[in-house]
């Protein structure tokens, strides 16, 4: 190279600060300016603590979400279980069970029948049927079944008769209950004043299964009236489910009051659920249940049957004992 030459321009050092520096600088303050081996480790640490610091912050927020949403699904549960328990527990349709129109067990009679009215009655045959529940029905005869189950407070041998109601349950409750007692509530008792009867031959029971209450047991209670209970507790042997999806229970009640006439307000029914237990009343669409018995000394009973003569006058004993 002459003297003449231009040396070329000396490198100038490169800068001690760059982009990454200006980071660390700005994440990691307490990193900046040490050995990068220092450095490195500082950055490691720290960012670490950061991760673990994230973590448990989302996992701090999964759990209070966590928690709150199980607050308010039991406040929401808690709502929906007070409406559901609000307002009665089941609704009860009531309806009297009767026989079709001419076929009754039975028909009482409050009077008894003239030696005119017994001689139409006597002289009736078969073809005359029709002319029968004319005759009763001008008479304000009253139509009953036998009572499924005597009671025991009744003497001889008389029929004991009964009458009875449909009761159709039905409950919109999400949660279940059930029925496990069913009482006469407001009891009033007076002698029958029925002394005259009709008796049907060959009509039997019913065949319904449901229960009696036997009203000259002292506290009577519901008593069952199919076959293989007959006579034993209703409640011992059955209970009625309603609510949470069941099926509307179907009950057919009958009472029989021996020689008395009774009127009670309602029937009591006992209901357990999961706030403990409860009752409420059957009432029958504001007017009190009645029923109907046959007087302990009756004057007259007559017997029908599916031939000729169509009526035969019984012969009734001083015990109560019909002789047809």
């Amino acid at each position: 190279m002459s003297e003449t030459d231009t040396p070329p321009p000396e490198r100038q050092p490169v800068a001690s600060s760059s982009l990454a520096d200006d980071v660390i600088a700005t994440v990691v303050p307490e990193a900046a300016g040490l050995e990068r081996r220092a450095r490195n480790r500082r950055i490691a640490v720290s960012l670490a603590c950061g991760t673990v610091l994230t973590v448990l912050a989302a996992l701090g927020a999964r759990s209070a979400d966590w928690l709150f949403a199980e607050h308010d699904a039991q406040v929401a549960s808690e709502a929906d279980d007070k409406i559901d328990h609000a307002g009665p527990a089941f609704t009860a349709s009531v309806r009297a069970d009767a026989w079709d129109p001419g076929d009754p067990d039975a028909t009482l009679f409050d009077k008894p029948f003239s030696t005119e009215e017994k001689r139409t009655l006597l002289g009736m045959g078969v073809a005359d049927i029709g002319n029968l529940w004319s005759f009763m029905k001008a008479r304000h005869g009253r139509d009953v079944f036998y009572a499924a189950v005597r009671p025991a407070a009744m003497k001889g041998s008389s029929p004991a008769y009964s009458e009875a109601w449909l009761v159709d349950l039905l409950s919109d409750r999400q949660a279940g209950l059930v029925v496990n007692d069913l009482r006469v509530k407001g009891l009033r008792c007076t002698p029958a004043r029925a002394v005259a009867a009709i008796d049907f031959v060959g009509q039997g029971g019913s065949g319904y299964e449901g229960m009696l209450f036997d009203l000259t047991r002292p506290d009577p209670v519901a008593l069952a009236i199919s076959e293989e209970n007959l006579g034993k507790p209703f409640f011992a042997h059955r209970k009625i489910d309603l609510g949470n999806g069941a099926t509307p229970g179907g009950l057919r009640i009958a009472v029989t009051s021996g020689t008395q006439d009774c009127t009670w307000k309602s029937f009591e029914a006992t209901y357990v659920d999961s706030e403990g237990t409860h009752t409420q009343e059957i009432t029958n669409n504001g007017k009190d249940f009645t029923v109907h018995g046959i007087a302990e000394h009756s004057e007259q009973m007559f017997e029908v049957s599916p031939r000729d003569p169509l009526v035969t006058e019984c012969t009734v004993s001083a015990q109560g004992d019909p002789a047809c």
